[in-house]
């Protein structure tokens, strides 16, 4: 088995590299600047492969003899394409840390490429979306008929300048929900409610997290929400940013503002991360009417992120998952967020 982990040297990338280290794997690093790469390598004693996404063959080259790959390097809507069809001509399983909607549903239409090529396409194995994604299937198996689903979550520790950058691209798109089967675009906050994560009920505010795309996939229920915490100037914020779509999406607005948040914004520390937990809300509602739900606490999301990569990739490696597309609990089962470390379910109602 061999794994490599590409955008080793990027804040989450970095984290998921120190953990598989520390778990025992000896992990290829990869990523396209040399330099920063060989500085994590060689803090970890690990193999090192510099290579670009652009680069065609010499990306082929360096996953010949590789069994899965854990991708790092986002904004992935524009560096998963490339990447996924490497792991198609070489037969390198394909794993990613996303949370965009768009890179799901098109990995989703490789699902025939994939079992072609004999590998699995499993993005989303980060906080984006194995929380979430175990909860609502391990809740939807409960329930006869499962026609809703809610999922909200809330998380402490802090925002790395990567999901922030991947964010600002987001911006112009508006939310999404998925309606009778379908993912529908719908305004910016576009609706909110409040949610008892187990601690003082919060409200939170709908958002266009990856599991509109997921869980349909993972559960087949036909109408899904999901949910965050924000503070009131958030969701005041978010509510305002429908009537600015236009000047969102503006490439040369977006280049601004990923300036200021490398300038500007730190990622989270150590001790931060330490701090942190995240808590996950998850409710079915079946055709008659009867609801359920579900709830979990876990790490500080970057953490979490790092031991469910880490944990996913060595089992897509070893355990012989089927070919094809997959979330995270159709690859490894509902139940797999609770075998990680730190993570614990709290009451089902």
């Amino acid at each position: 088995m061999s794994i490599l982990i590409y955008g080793a040297y990027g804040y989450t990338g970095t984290l998921i590299a120190r953990r598989a280290v520390a778990q025992g794997h000896d992990p290829i690093l990869a990523g396209r600047d040399e330099q920063k790469l060989q500085r994590v390598a060689s803090s970890l004693d690990c193999r090192a492969r510099a290579v670009s996404l652009t680069e065609r063959f010499r990306l082929r080259s360096a996953l010949e003899d590789v069994t899965a790959v854990v991708h790092c390097a986002g904004p992935f809507v524009h560096t998963a394409r490339p990447m996924v069809e490497a792991c198609l001509d070489t037969g390198t399983h394909y794993l990613d840390i996303t949370g965009e909607i768009e890179v799901f549903g098109a990995l989703m239409d490789r699902d025939a490429d994939a079992k072609e090529a004999g590998i699995v396409l499993l993005p989303g194995v980060g906080f984006d979306v194995v929380p979430t994604d175990c909860l609502a299937r391990d809740l939807a198996e409960t329930v006869s008929s499962p026609t809703d689903l809610e999922i909200a979550f809330v998380g402490q520790g802090g925002v790395s300048q990567g999901t922030l950058k991947s964010a600002v691209e987001q911006m112009g798109q508006g939310g999404r929900v998925r309606r009778n089967g379908q993912v529908v675009a719908v305004p910016p906050g576009w609706t909110s409610r409040t949610v008892d994560f187990g601690d003082p009920p919060r409200p939170v505010i709908s958002i266009p997290w990856g599991d509109v795309v997921t869980a349909g996939h993972s559960t087949s229920i036909p109408n899904v929400t999901v949910y965050t915490y924000l503070p009131r100037v958030g969701r005041t914020l978010l509510r305002l940013s429908r009537y600015a779509q236009g000047l969102l999406s503006w490439t040369p607005l977006q280049t601004v503002l990923k300036r200021l948040v490398e300038q500007c914004v730190p990622n989270p520390s150590p001790e931060t991360r330490k701090q942190g937990h995240t808590l996950v809300w998850a409710s079915v509602r079946g055709e008659t009417g009867e609801r359920t739900t579900a709830r979990l606490r876990g790490p500080e999301a970057y953490t979490l992120t790092a031991r469910t990569a880490v944990q996913a990739a060595a089992r897509v490696a070893t355990e012989g998952v089927p070919s094809g597309y997959h979330t995270p609990s159709t690859a490894l089962g509902s139940d797999f967020v609770f075998d990680v470390e730190g993570v614990e379910r709290l009451t089902t109602d």
